[in-house]
């Protein structure tokens, strides 16, 4: 069966090779893609008049915890977080205390001001735990002293 003209120079590759064999074109002047395209053809030729492929829908992909993550962080809870520190995340412990406490028979809203209560009672005993290098140092004393929490209250 016979090609028609357009689908053997349809590609700027056979459009390159033409050149090339009819002296259009000198070798030293060829494309850098020319030599790798050549060792390594495309698996279907990349033609203009390809058919367009067809559109796959997208799946969501949603998990039992997004929801719960989406909703611990829509109400403002665990956005601060410190990437320096090797301990797990606000949002973790909550899950994890969320599978703790699942078994109670309580609404879904009140298990998860719960877990964040008991989340953030975690949280502020490991920012008042401030271990200093040298708890001698005069630093060290006038920090301890000082009232950090309502610093601008004043």
């Amino acid at each position: 069966m016979a090609t028609s003209r357009l689908e053997r120079i349809g590609t700027i590759f056979s459009r390159t090779e033409g050149l090339l064999l009819r002296g259009a074109m000198k070798p030293d002047d060829r494309p850098l893609w020319f030599d790798i395209y050549k060792a390594f053809p495309p698996t279907t030729e990349p033609k203009f008049a390809r058919p367009k492929p067809e559109n796959k829908p997208i799946r969501q992909i949603l998990y039992k915890e997004d929801i719960l993550r989406a909703k611990f962080h829509a109400k403002g809870h665990g956005l601060s977080s410190n990437m320096f520190s090797m301990n797990e995340t606000y949002t973790k412990k909550l899950m994890q205390k969320f599978e703790q406490l699942k078994s109670e028979s309580i609404s879904e809203e009140e298990l998860i001001e719960k877990c964040v209560a008991a989340v953030g009672s975690e949280r502020q005993t490991e920012s008042t735990k401030t271990t200093t290098k040298n708890p001698d140092s005069v630093s060290s004393h006038v920090l301890n002293e000082a009232n950090l929490k309502n610093i601008f209250k004043e």
